[in-house]
């Protein structure tokens, strides 16, 4: 108990040093929620602007099937990039998509989606693209941790 009465502070170190080593993995921890939420939200917001899509390609593949013509060899990219910067507020910059926090510093970056087929001449269709996500130290940003991400859609008529 005397430990603790000691007037000159020497022994306050131990108690210090592990109070800075609780608030360093706290924070750690804390950052990776915020990622993970992040992440996943993103990829139902990627998910949700992509079922769209397939229901749109799905009306084009039905108006060929129509006509005696399954080719549906081509998606169009930008209609989707246009589609998911609008629901998402994305600003489109190139070869990537940035999202900003409020006061303009960058909330997660994310490579050009690639929309293929899983499978010709269906609707299952597969969106490959890279979110970047800020590693930061005192609101300067580090490095960027990559988060590679594949999400599936399909669309099946009901019987």
């Amino acid at each position: 108990m005397k430990r603790f009465l000691n007037k000159r502070g020497d022994g306050y170190l131990f108690q210090c040093v592990m109070i800075v080593v609780v608030a360093m993995i706290l924070s750690v921890v804390i950052f990776y929620a915020n990622t993970i939420s992040l992440v996943r939200i993103t990829e139902e917001n990627t998910k949700i602007v992509l079922d769209s899509y397939v229901i749109k390609n799905s009306i084009i593949i039905y108006n060929s099937i129509k006509q005696g013509d399954n080719n549906t060899d081509v998606l169009d990219e930008n209609l989707y990039i246009k589609d998911l910067c609008e629901f998402c507020t994305l600003d489109n910059s190139g070869t990537m998509l940035y999202s900003y926090n409020d006061d303009g510093s960058i909330k997660y970056k994310m490579s050009l989606p690639v929309i293929s087929f899983r499978e010709a001449n269906t609707l299952e269709i597969q969106l490959d693209y890279t979110m970047y996500v800020p590693i930061q130290l005192d609101s300067k940003t580090l490095w960027y941790a990559a988060v590679p991400m594949t999400v599936v859609s399909s669309f099946s008529e009901k019987f």
